[in-house]
Parts: C-alpha cells; structure tokens; sequence
C-alpha cells in the first residue's frame, strides 16, 4: 500500500443538510408571480451537507456524516442513499415531530442555472451534544460543516474538532454572513463568488478572485477558497495565491458542483494533500458534477476525477 493509500484511510466527517430536491426544468424561469409551464420533474436526494458527504465517500475517503431527518419517507430514502454509498449514518438523528428538509429547485435548460428555494426541517434539530459525540465517536482527520445546523451545534463541532486536532473546513452557505462569528474557530474556509462578496461586502469575480481570497484570510481562516463557476476556483494557503481554471465541459445542471468541490477538497485533505492540490481536484469534480442533472447523481468518483486532471 503507498503512502497515499494509507492516507486515504483517515476520516471525514460532514456536518449538514439532509435533503429531498424536487426538480422542475423549465426553458426559462418564472419571474415574480408568473407561471410557467415546465418539461420535466425529477425527486433526487440533496442538501448541501448530503451531497458533500457522497463527494468525499466517492472521492475514496471513509465519509460520516452529522445532521437530521424527520421519521418520514423522505428520511427514509435519503439515509437509505448515504447507506447505499458507504457513509456512516450514526450520527443523523431521526426526528419523529420534525419532517425532513426539502428543496424546490427550478433549473433553466438554456443556461443549466438553478433557482433554490429551501426548507430545513430536521436538520434545524441537530444538538450541541450531537456535535460533539459525533467527532469524539468518528475522530475525524477533516471536519467539513456548512451553515446549515444551527449555530450552537457548528460552535460545538468546531471547538470539539480543535481539542482533536481536526482540520476544520466551513463552507459558509447557504447564508455566507452567518460565517462571521466562527471564522476565528476555523482553519479553512470555501466560499463562491455570491458568498465572498457579503463576507467582504465588496464585488468579487474571476478577474479578482485571488484578491478575494487575500480578504477573506485576512478575517481569521488562513486557507480560502473562492470558487468562481465556470472560471475555476482562486485560493489563498499560508499567504500564496493560486487560480485553477475549470475544464470545459457541456454543462447541463449546475446543482451540486459546489458540493462536489468541497467533498473533493476534503477527501483530498484527509488524504494527506496540500490544499492547492486538493483544489485543483476539487475544481475537477464540480466541472463533472454540471454534466449530470440532480445533485446525487451529478456528483464524481474520484477514478473520473483523475481521468479529467490526466486529460488536461
């Protein structure tokens, strides 16, 4: 076994939304109090905390995960999905009063780009306590949290995931302000253009993503990244900047290639790599994830990760 192969062992526990996306494609999308007639429906498992988990199980690293579902189908079904990828589930919580979160997602098939509209559900029940079980129960190399669970649940699991000795990633969505009161309690932050600019309170895009990141390392976290759509992603890690332009690819749902970033980026982690390296990777699987409608299904394995990386 190499070296890198061992590293590959080391865990990753994600803290987050648990979802069902149910999916409308539509030539383009309503604008306020206007109907459209749409092409298509699809329900597919999602939420950005669900969806990063899958990223980093396919991205080969051993993958639990941290959140809650109501004692409904939709609960049923998505645990049954991470189950069905390998990813520990002992610390999702079944909530019998609280139904399971759900997304209604509009996407316009001329431009792939989507429209969210969210319901948290369980995933607002998770504990400070939970937090805290879970990392002492996992001991997870890489802590990858977005801003999903409420805040006294990320306080827990940050402060638990320092006394271990974790990596501590915060992916500052859906709400990016929400990041402010933990970017001192974290190592690493990954935000995208929309998130960097209410963090800086200034315009961010390809043309000055690394600038961005400079900014945004300056509020606490010494490893940012900026990912910039189809423009890549820029990245700052102990004061060096660095821009990794995405492949091109025939783009058909961008749900989810966030996700697939952060998975991939923490997999990478976990796996010993630096984290230019891991976002290099991490751009890579978000460019696969738009080639595949759905969250779920969008999202890489690492063997098609590296099959793209070889090929540029």
């Amino acid at each position: 076994m190499s070296a890198g192969d061992e590293a590959a062992s080391r865990p990753v526990l994600v803290a987050g939304a648990i979802n069902t996306d149910l999916v409308a494609r539509v030539e383009k999308a309503p604008e306020a109090g206007e109907t459209v007639t749409g092409s298509s429906f699809a329900i597919f498992g999602g939420g950005k905390g669900a969806n990063q988990a899958i990223a980093s199980a396919r991205s080969g690293a051993p993958t639990a995960m941290l959140g809650g579902l109501g004692d409904d189908d939709f609960g049923r079904e998505r645990r049954a999905d991470l189950d069905a990828e390998g990813i520990d589930t002992a610390s999702v919580a079944r909530r019998e009063s609280t139904p399971s979160g759900v997304a209604l997602i509009v996407v316009e098939e001329a431009t792939g780009q989507n429209r969210i509209s969210y319901v948290p559900g369980a995933t607002r029940t998770i504990a400070a306590d939970q937090a805290r079980d879970a990392v002492a129960r996992v001991q997870p190399a890489v802590i990858l949290a977005t801003l999903e669970p409420p805040p006294e649940a990320l306080a827990a699991l940050f402060e638990a995931g320092k006394q271990r000795g974790s990596v501590v990633i915060l992916n500052a969505t859906p709400e990016a302000i929400g990041a402010r009161p933990f970017l001192g309690q974290i190592q690493m932050l990954i935000v995208n253009e929309t998130e960097a600019e209410d963090l800086i309170d200034s315009p961010v895009s390809a043309a000055n993503g690394e600038d961005a990141a400079l900014a945004l390392s300056r509020l606490g976290p010494k490893t940012v990244a900026v990912t910039l759509g189809a423009a890549g992603a820029a990245i700052i890690h102990d004061g060096e900047t660095a821009t990794f332009p995405a492949p091109r690819v025939e783009v058909v749902d961008t749900t989810g290639a966030g996700d697939a970033f952060c998975g991939a980026f923490a997999a990478e982690l976990a796996r010993g790599a630096d984290p230019f390296t891991a976002a290099k990777v991490g751009v890579a699987a978000g460019s696969l994830a738009t080639t595949v409608p759905g969250a779920y299904p969008g999202i890489p394995r690492r063997d098609a990760v590296q099959r793209l990386l070889a090929e540029r």
